[in-house]
């Protein structure tokens, strides 16, 4: 049930002042792009920038950009993907090596973005005090309320490693089952749901060296999996100025 994982984060933001609201440039862009040791490289996004009261909520996903992504004496010419809008390696054989320094190069219609950072090293000591959470059958009655307060407390796992000085960590929780077999009974309202399994997206980077993890908050039952990342300055920095846009 535990994972040992780590990545990186290789981003080119471009930052409007403080003093003054400016349309953006066409021609500049946004990179958003992340590579992890020992994993295919699939998930670097080019965007178009937006103004400020632009009434656009979504990404709008660049296509036609150039990019190399080079590393480990060799590289690699990512290939967009239509479905997920995102570009990545179409080959699957470029690797992604721990303490290795990689570089990327993004080229759009004249306008040449590059960046540059290195592969953090393997969190170390992962363990759990124990590896199964024990939820009975919860049906939506009268008392359910204290019932799922009690689970909070009693069902519970303790995620540990061994932290180094100046590095930040976040944690995943993934399910492993094909089929979801929901925890929550129906009739929960939305709005309680998200509450309670907001922590099974990814939790924020933090020098903490631990993390619970609390059944209740799990999506479905069966096997789940726990991922301990090592990010680098780039993710922390990215995750803090999230409330902006570009």
């Amino acid at each position: 049930m535990k994972a040992r994982y780590l990545t990186l984060l290789l981003s080119i933001i471009f930052l409007l002042g403080c003093e003054e609201f400016l349309e953006p440039n066409t021609d500049e862009f946004i990179i958003e792009g992340f590579i992890t040791a020992g994993e295919v490289v699939n998930d670097i996004k080019v965007k178009e920038s937006l103004s400020l009261d632009s009434e656009i909520l979504t990404d709008l996903p660049i296509s036609n950009a150039d990019i190399i992504l080079s590393g480990n004496d060799s590289e690699v010419v990512l290939t967009y993907n239509e479905v997920t809008g995102k570009y990545f390696d179409s080959s699957g054989e470029f690797a992604i090596n721990v303490n290795e320094t990689y570089q990327i190069s993004i080229a759009v219609n004249g306008e040449i973005a590059t960046s540059s950072t290195i592969i953090p090293e393997q969190p170390t000591g992962i363990s759990m005090n124990k590896n199964q959470l024990k939820v009975p059958n919860l049906i939506l009655t009268f008392g359910l309320g204290e019932r799922i307060r009690s689970l909070f407390e009693e069902e519970t796992i303790t995620l540990t490693w061994n932290p180094v000085a100046g590095r930040s960590y976040y944690v995943v929780i993934e399910s492993l089952e094909e089929e979801i077999d929901p925890i929550l009974p129906e009739g929960i309202p939305e709005d309680s749901k998200n509450l309670l399994s907001s922590f099974r997206f990814v939790s924020e980077p933090s020098e903490t060296a631990s993390f619970e993890i609390i059944a209740i908050a799990l999506e479905t039952y069966g096997k789940h999996v726990a991922k301990v990342y090592n990010v680098n300055k780039e993710y922390v920095d990215l995750f803090n100025s999230a409330v902006q846009d570009s």
